[in-house]
């Protein structure tokens, strides 16, 4: 069995896998790792294959978790050009193991040229062309910094409303769509940008735990992904031959 893991900075998303079938997964808030240990009891786990964007203090906790846990543990890193990926960062080990795994499992979908976005703490998207180039991405606040920003950085903005409205009038209706639109622009203008570069139509792979604020304020194709990153590592296991 492998365990395959993604600690972001909000939550830590596990699953287990064995000849290619989940045996279990499981979410817990990323400060309380250490949980893990009660949830992992009951597998053999002879792998594991970690993504860590979180903290060094995740990371130092996920080693001691699981160091004497299985024979081989690996930390993902970015490559140039492997697992049908061809990444144009610089070092290619630069970019976050999150976003590498996420375009991965987006390049095994065949979507054609894609833009893989994901809402979360932070807004990533990122650009992948049908034959597996990926050409670089934008990284902007995910909504609930944005959110943070106006209320620390602000005098007159106090209370928000959920809500976003074609055309706002208070204060909370224009801040939530004001954050809303802000997302979708990130989205959209790299998508616009990538579709110029191939003329070929684009596709939004849609991730991320706060991606349902721009499910409806996208034009379509959107794909939507539960635990794209997950999805990814379990690819990345496969091609390695771990997944037995």
């Amino acid at each position: 069995m492998i365990l395959l893991l993604d600690a972001g900075n909000t939550r830590v998303k596990w699953g287990v896998r064995q000849v290619g079938v989940w045996m279990a997964r499981g979410v817990c808030p990323t400060p309380e790792v250490a949980s893990l240990q009660a949830d992992l009891a009951a597998f053999p786990l002879r792998r594991a294959l970690l993504c860590c964007v979180a903290n060094e203090a995740t990371r130092v906790a996920l080693d001691k978790l699981l160091v004497n846990r299985v024979e081989h543990l690996a930390w993902l890193t970015a490559a140039a050009n492997v697992h049908g990926v061809r990444n144009a960062y610089q070092p290619p080990e630069s970019l976050g193991a999150d976003r590498y795994a996420a375009l991965v499992a987006a390049a095994r979908r065949g979507l054609g040229d894609c833009v893989v976005a994901s809402v979360g703490t932070a807004l990533t998207v990122d650009a992948l062309t049908a034959d597996g180039r990926f050409l670089g991405g934008a990284i902007a606040p995910g909504p609930d910094l944005m959110r943070a920003a106006l209320l620390d950085g602000t005098a007159g903005v106090r209370a928000f409303s959920s809500a976003m409205a074609g055309f706002p009038c208070d204060t909370g209706a224009a801040v939530a769509s004001g954050i809303a639109l802000a997302q979708v622009g990130v989205v959209a203008g790299l998508r616009e940008r990538l579709a110029h570069f191939t003329g070929n139509p684009v596709t939004v792979l849609l991730s991320g735990g706060a991606r349902a604020l721009l499910t409806d304020l996208l034009e379509p194709p959107v794909v939507e992904a539960d635990d794209l990153v997950l999805e990814g590592l379990a690819w990345i296991a496969k091609d390695r031959e771990w997944d037995d």
